[in-house]
């Protein structure tokens, strides 16, 4: 007797109860997978953002109650992210930055004449006979060295002379931040001297954290091993990677003796910022600071970029003043997240807080353009404060003490 089989069928699109055979169903299908995973991801990252601040908030609660600075604000890590241990941070969601930076049009008052740039920015060159004397006039009684110099190079970027060695500060060259070929915020001048002008001089680089307008690859590839570069934890896997190893880690309230000069103590201070950006993820996975050279005579404090805290800065100056002189931020503070920046009349708190320095000079201004204000706004208000000791210089203008 024949035997019948069933006629096998093979899967076909047409049979399926969605008409995949028109042209808008894939397009529309990837488009709905799409946004629902961006949905998921960013609930999940929203709730561990709050999971972290909750974890925040409650050590701020627990720390109120201990009595030495370096206790209360010791670094804290959550969830292997580092965070601010202040009350006065607050978190700021994504799309406020979106919305801030995307109307990025505005020109701060920037004149576009390089004339009048001029007048209103000069830019003088270093005094290297002063910063780098040579030893007839070390020896000349007329003009004694000085003990310590400072020259403000632009933004934070200084170059710094105290107990016989040379200090360069979260050095910044180049003339646009961001990666290669980003064309990010550019310089409104340019640098008062090149690295290849003082390199060969440098014995300590001081990095305060790795936002591009405070670390410049190209330095860290040219200078190398050889100076010595302090940085707060978490970022010489990063210098590391350059095939730079000669980098110092430290964490708040931290210190060492510089190696090849002893008398030299690098300490490592809280301040209130972030770090990241650098690459996709990377937000608060290293260390941000403040530094304290000190030498067995004198003592300067540098403050490269952070917020108002009013009782920190009153600690760092029980602990670690009189200051000589402080390099205090006054510029970028009216952006989404005005707390990461101290404002001009804040600095001046500053600058009271820390015991008055013999001279507190404003950096952190006038030259990358980050936030709402007028380019000459800081500048003006120290101006105008009249507050004895607390100056702005000329890029390049070199100060001796």
């Amino acid at each position: 007797m024949p035997q019948f089989h069933p006629a096998s069928k093979r899967p076909s699109f047409v049979n399926f109860p969605i008409p995949f055979d028109h042209p808008y169903i894939l397009p529309t299908l990837l488009l709905t997978v799409s946004a629902s995973s961006l949905v998921y991801y960013y609930l999940q990252a929203t709730h561990a953002a709050d999971l972290i601040e909750a974890v925040r908030h409650r050590d701020i609660r627990r720390r109120r109650t201990l009595k030495r600075p370096e206790e209360r604000y010791a670094s804290l890590k959550i969830d292997r992210l580092f965070v601010n241990p202040f009350k006065e941070w607050q978190p700021v969601s994504w799309w406020v930055a979106v919305l801030f930076w995307f109307p990025r049009w505005r020109r701060n008052g920037v004149p576009k004449s390089i004339k009048a740039l001029d007048e209103s920015l000069p830019i003088q060159t270093p005094s290297f006979d002063i910063i780098f004397p040579t030893t007839e006039m070390s020896a000349s009684l007329e003009n004694p060295t000085p003990e310590i110099t400072f020259t403000w190079l632009g933004h934070s970027s200084c170059l710094m002379t105290i107990g016989g060695i040379t200090v360069l500060t979260d050095p910044v060259f180049t003339d646009c931040l961001g990666p290669p070929g980003f064309g990010g915020p550019k310089r409104l001048r340019p640098p008062p001297c090149g690295l290849k002008d003082i390199q060969d001089k440098i014995d300590i680089v001081l990095v305060s954290h790795n936002h591009f307008d405070h670390l410049d690859e190209s330095v860290v590839r040219t200078l190398g091993n050889s100076v010595t570069w302090y940085t707060p934890l978490g970022l010489r896997d990063w210098f590391v990677n350059l095939g730079v190893d000669n980098v110092i880690e430290l964490d708040w309230w931290q210190e060492i003796h510089h190696k090849e000069t002893p008398d030299i103590v690098i300490a490592c201070v809280p301040t209130m910022h972030w770090s990241g950006m650098r690459k996709p993820f990377d937000v608060n996975q290293t260390l941000w600071c403040s530094f304290v050279v000190r030498s067995s005579k004198h003592r300067l404090f540098f403050c490269g970029d952070g917020g108002y805290v009013p009782d920190l800065f009153k600690a760092i100056g029980e602990k670690y003043g009189p200051f000589e002189l402080a390099a205090l931020p006054i510029g970028g503070h009216e952006t989404n997240r005005p707390q990461q920046h101290m404002s001009a009349e804040q600095a001046v708190q500053v600058h009271k807080a820390i015991g008055c320095p013999r001279v507190s000079v404003g950096i952190h201004w006038g030259t990358f353009m980050l936030s709402n204000e007028h380019y000459l706004a800081p500048q003006k208000f120290i101006e105008q404060c009249g507050e004895k000791g607390f100056k702005t210089t000329a890029l390049g203008e070199t100060l001796s003490l």
